[in-house]
């Protein structure tokens, strides 16, 4: 599958969308994946298709997406294909649409041949919670079929990742995108061809354990909770991967108590909202009609995006017309600045 033209546009806009939609994007590891064979990308899914967007802007080649059957129809099927995302089908969807499978699987076998890439969600659905929720053996069973049925010669990595959001709701927080150490399929090879079976759990156990090795808070225990309102706060985006990693290790927690803002930050934050109040209220609506709260980062993002451009253009056109083209880039200026005042002081 070759990159189409709306791919690499998507991905322009989407690395300048992130900068400014998130409080910055920390990348760790990416010199740790080869360069010399076929890519298997094994994120966790913690935010929508947020997370597909996170893990294609950063990754240097044409990433391929697998994606859940049930988004595909005749009105998305256009856009879908050409961002590069093929129809992957789950018992929920039927048991006789499971077969449709095995074309996918033939189109990725292809595709791993020809050393590309392409992401598979191990998890096969989505949650807002840190930890790792169990894998499934898809990935497994994709991975090592491929590395039997193609050329020997040529390599297949699997490739970790975790996608860590300090926050799914609280504006400009910071993501930490780490890349763990390459799995070499060959080395499962001799163990699947006796039997396939145990081939493939000995792959899902080794990477459920190099996936939560990529998270910050990797696992659900009886402190998850408090230990996820303690890790992440603004206060410690700061600290390095290591530090946070350390602190989800820990048993040592201290409470957070709900924050109260001041009357006089309450007073600036409604200021700045008036003057982007519009597609403030288009985003709101937006969610409201979600009720699943994974969406809720990848909604604003897109919606966010797409409401406060055309607020903007609007804006500039407004002040072009009626004053000049100076007043209208003061205008937007304006929006634009006030727009990052009011993220920052409700963030902190």
């Amino acid at each position: 599958m070759n990159a189409h033209w709306f791919y690499y546009l998507v991905k322009i806009t989407g690395w300048i969308g992130l900068k400014i939609f998130f409080g910055g994007i920390k990348i760790i590891g990416l010199d740790k994946v080869p360069k010399d064979g076929a890519i298997l990308l094994a994120p966790n899914h913690q935010g929508a298709f947020m997370d597909a967007v996170v893990s294609g802007v950063y990754f240097k080649k044409p990433v391929s997406f697998l994606t859940r059957a049930d988004v595909f129809n005749k009105w998305s099927d256009p856009i879908l294909k050409s961002l590069n995302m093929m129809p992957i089908y789950r018992i929920r969807d039927g048991i006789q649409s499971l077969s449709q499978n095995d074309a996918v699987f033939d189109t990725c076998f292809r595709m791993l041949s020809e050393e590309k890439a392409i992401l598979i969600f191990p998890e096969g659905n989505h949650s807002k919670e840190h930890y790792l929720r169990p894998i499934s053996k898809g990935t497994s069973r994709l991975a090592l079929d491929a590395r039997d049925q193609i050329n020997p010669s040529t390599k297949i990595y699997i490739i970790p990742t975790g996608i860590n959001y300090f926050s799914h709701s609280r504006p400009l927080a910071k993501i930490f995108l780490v890349y763990g150490d390459a799995i070499e399929l060959e080395d499962y090879m001799k163990l699947y061809r006796e039997h396939k079976q145990k081939g493939y759990n000995k792959l899902k156990e080794d990477l459920t354990q190099a996936m939560k090795d990529t998270l910050i808070l990797p696992e659900k225990d009886e402190h998850y909770e408090k230990k996820q309102a303690w890790i992440f706060q603004p206060k410690h985006e700061s600290l390095s991967f290591e530090e946070l990693k350390a602190m989800g290790r820990s048993d040592q927690y201290e409470e957070v108590k709900p924050r109260n803002r001041n009357f006089l930050s309450r007073i600036f934050i409604v200021f700045f909202t008036l003057f982007n109040l519009l597609p403030l209220l288009g985003v709101r609506k937006l969610l409201q009609v979600v009720k699943d709260p994974v969406f809720k980062v990848s909604l604003k993002y897109i919606g966010g995006g797409i409401f406060h451009l055309l607020w903007w253009i609007i804006f500039y056109l407004v002040g072009a017309i009626w004053i000049g083209w100076e007043a209208g880039l003061l205008f937007v200026a304006t929006a634009v600045l006030s727009m990052f005042a009011r993220q920052s002081l409700i963030k902190y």
